[in-house]
């Protein structure tokens, strides 16, 4: 199975001072395109939050605009950008029937990988909970099937990541998460979003991953009271689960000049060479 997971998108409908770096919008086409291109398509695309920039009607009549041409499934979960409310409305045909009551959690079985989408967004807040409703039915969700594969998708990363004012925006009650994912041991892998960044972590036998953004990435300096965007380019990750395992690869989108390896790759795999005298180049 392979799981493409896209995030933090900060799709916005009018004209913004980071425009100068890159505009949201054509940075996420340019991302939807290359999932299309994908040579092997991806099962399923998570979109783990930060879908717009202010969760108003205008900027996700934009997200839907630019979203539309994805051939791939769509798994969408609001972040502290978005408005629940016409994020549901929005995304009711991509959505399970069967919601969590009071928030945008779900479930979906179709997979060889059970995949449990996580909302731990609090309206009007730019921190995430996981509060008592939020831990019990997680709980209840993981306990239900305790011997099936299954990957958490949620907006707010678990962990610390250094960068300290993203850390304090971050999930309150993290420890509480960390519990019940450590006490279900067939959770395989966690992503998130929220850091707009590749950071990688674990949780008892989970693997953690935070992904990059669509958008604008943030500037990796550690120092407490720093902060920026950069125009890195903008990437998704590729979770692909075989052998009973995840393995997760980075993907930025930006123009790449390349030197063709698949005579050399044909012989790997036949058996035909062993030996260096073979590699391209020489």
């Amino acid at each position: 199975m392979l799981i493409a997971q896209i995030s933090d998108c900060h799709i916005q409908a009018d004209a913004s001072p980071l425009d100068a770096l890159a505009n949201p919008s054509d940075t996420l086409a340019a991302v939807v395109a290359e999932l299309n291109a994908l040579p092997v398509a991806p099962d399923v695309v998570l979109a783990t939050g930060d879908l717009t920039n202010d969760g108003t009607a205008a900027q996700y009549a934009e997200l839907s605009r630019v979203l539309a041409p994805l051939d791939i499934p769509l798994l969408p979960l609001p972040g502290n950008h978005d408005a629940n409310d016409i994020f549901c409305q929005i995304f009711s045909a991509q959505l399970p029937a069967s919601l969590a009551n009071g928030h945008c959690s779900y479930v979906v079985e179709d997979y060889p990988v059970r995949l449990v989408g996580l909302d731990a967004s609090v309206e009007g807040l730019h921190h995430g909970d996981f509060d008592d409703e939020r831990a019990a039915w997680l709980e209840d969700t993981l306990a239900a099937q305790p011997d099936r594969p299954t990957l958490v998708f949620t907006h707010f990363p678990p962990f610390a990541s250094g960068l300290v004012f993203m850390d304090i925006s971050g999930l309150r009650q993290i420890e509480r998460f960390r519990a019940v994912i450590a006490a279900h041991p067939q959770v395989r892998l966690v992503a998130t979003g929220h850091l707009h960044r590749t950071v990688c972590t674990t949780i008892g036998t989970a693997a953690v991953t935070g992904c990059p953004s669509t958008f604008l990435q943030l500037g990796l300096d550690l120092r407490p009271g720093r902060g920026s965007f950069t125009n890195e380019p903008p990437g998704y990750l590729l979770h692909r689960w075989a052998s009973n395992c995840f393995v997760t690869h980075t993907a930025t989108v930006c123009a790449k000049d390349s030197f063709d390896l698949s005579d050399f790759a044909t012989q790997v795999i036949e058996g035909a060479t062993e030996s260096n005298d073979y590699l391209p180049g020489r």
